[in-house]
C-alpha cells in the first residue's frame, strides 16, 4: 500500500535533536514565557513543543500557525535556531529585524519572509519590537536542500503544481516580499480563525486558507519571474552547510558514517562533495578542524590540555597530543601562549 505524504513526511529522519545539534529546532520559549508574562499576545495552534494551544490530530504537517502582536518593545527576540518546517510569515504591523544565515534584513509592515528548516535564523536586534506577525510552518518532510518536498494531502493541488511551489521555495532563497492585497487579506483571516480557539469547528476553514494563502503566493512569486538556481537545492550544499557548521559540533562522535547519515547521503556521495569542497577527506578535514580550534584555545591559555584535548573531540590526550605535533611541529605544551594549566 503506498503511503500518504504525511506519513511519509513523519517517517523522514529527523536531526533536530537537542541544542547544540547542527539542525537544532528551537521552541521558542522566550516567545511563550513573554506570552505568559502578559507582554505580548500569543494566539497560535501548534505540535512538537512550539508555543500555543496543542493540535492534536487536526492539520497534520503543520507545526505551528497564527501569531503575535506585540503592542510594544519587547525585553526578548527569538535566538537563533532552526525549524522542524518550512515557515512563511507575514508582518501586519511594525517592523522586525530578520538575521538569516547571518545575513541581517529588516521586515516591514505589509512585507513577507520565508525561513527553510537548514537556515539558522533568529528574531529580533536581539529584541523584537512593537509588531504583530501570522505565520504557517508546515513540515515538508525535508531538513537538508536537496530533499524532496512533499506536501500535506489536504492540500488538493495537481502534483506539477506542487513541484512548481516547491522548485520556487527550494532554489530561491530570497528573504523577504512585498506581499500581494490577496495574501495579506488571506493571513488575516488566517490569523481570524486561530484567534478565535476552536480547533476542531476552524480546521475545516483553515485548510482553505492556508491552501488559498499558498495559491496566492505561489502567483506572487510567479509575477516577479524569479531566476532559479539549482545548486541551491543540491547535495552538494547539504553538505556545504554541514561542514560550515561542524566546528561547532568538534566535541561530537563523528565518523564518516554518521557524517554522511546526517547529511543523508551515502557515505560515497558525501565523501566526494567533501574532496570537492576542502580539497581532503571528511576525516581529515574533520580532524583539521579540531586541530585548529585546539591550538587557539591553547594560545589564549584559558584550559588544561587535557580538557582541550576532550573538548575538541579528540579520545585521549596522548592521541591528541601525536596528532597535533604531527601539523604543527611542536607539542601542545610548546605551543606559545599567556598561560596554561596543567591537568594531571
Amino acid at each position: 500500500m503506498t503511503k500518504s505524504s504525511n506519513e511519509r513526511a513523519v517517517n523522514r529522519p529527523a536531526v533536530f535533536r537537542e541544542p547544540g545539534a547542527l539542525l537544532y529546532a528551537g521552541n521558542c520559549q522566550d516567545l511563550m514565557k513573554a506570552s505568559l508574562a502578559g507582554q505580548v499576545s500569543l494566539n497560535a495552534w501548534t505540535r512538537r513543543g512550539y508555543p500555543g494551544i496543542d493540535l492534536g490530530a487536526a492539520l497534520p504537517q503543520v507545526c505551528s500557525v497564527g501569531g503575535w502582536d506585540a503592542t510594544t518593545p519587547q525585553d526578548w527576540g527569538l535566538r537563533e535556531h532552526c525549524n522542524e518546517g518550512v515557515k512563511i510569515a507575514y508582518l501586519a504591523r511594525g517592523s522586525l529585524t530578520v538575521t538569516m544565515d547571518g545575513r541581517r534584513t529588516t521586515i516591514n509592515e505589509g512585507q513577507m519572509f520565508v525561513v527553510r528548516p537548514w537556515q539558522l535564523h533568529a528574531l529580533g536586534d536581539p529584541n523584537v519590537g512593537a509588531s504583530h506577525i501570522i505565520w504557517v510552518l508546515m513540515d515538508m518532510g525535508v531538513r537538508r536542500p536537496h530533499e524532496t518536498w512533499l506536501w500535506p494531502d489536504w492540500i488538493g493541488w495537481p502534483e506539477r503544481d506542487r513541484k512548481r511551489l516547491s522548485e520556487l521555495l527550494s532554489k530561491n532563497e530570497q528573504i523577504s516580499y512585498n506581499a500581494s492585497r490577496e495574501v495579506t487579506r488571506t493571513f488575516l483571516d488566517i490569523h481570524e480563525v486561530v484567534a478565535g480557539g476552536d480547533i476542531d469547528g476552524g480546521e475545516a476553514h483553515l485548510r482553505l486558507l492556508i491552501s488559498m494563502m499558498l495559491l496566492q503566493f505561489r502567483q506572487m512569486l510567479e509575477s516577479q519571474a524569479p531566476v532559479l538556481d539549482l545548486a541551491l537545492a543540491s547535495s552538494k550544499r547539504t553538505v556545504e552547510i554541514f561542514l560550515k557548521r561542524l566546528r561547532h559540533a568538534l566535541d561530537e562522535d563523528w565518523t564518516l558514517e554518521n557524517m554522511a547519515a546526517e547529511c543523508n547521503l551515502s557515505r560515497t556521495q558525501f565523501s566526494q562533495h567533501c574532496q570537492v569542497l576542502t580539497n581532503m577527506t571528511p576525516v581529515r578535514y574533520l580532524q583539521t578542524l579540531r586541530l585548529n580550534a585546539a591550538r587557539l584555545l591553547l594560545e589564549s591559555g584559558a584550559q588544561s590540555v587535557t580538557n582541550i584535548a576532550f573538548d575538541c573531540g579528540f579520545s585521549s590526550s596522548q592521541y591528541f597530543a601525536t596528532c597535533y605535533k604531527k601539523r604543527f611541529g611542536f607539542s601542545p605544551m610548546e605551543t606559545p601562549r599567556q598561560s596554561l594549566s596543567i591537568a594531571n
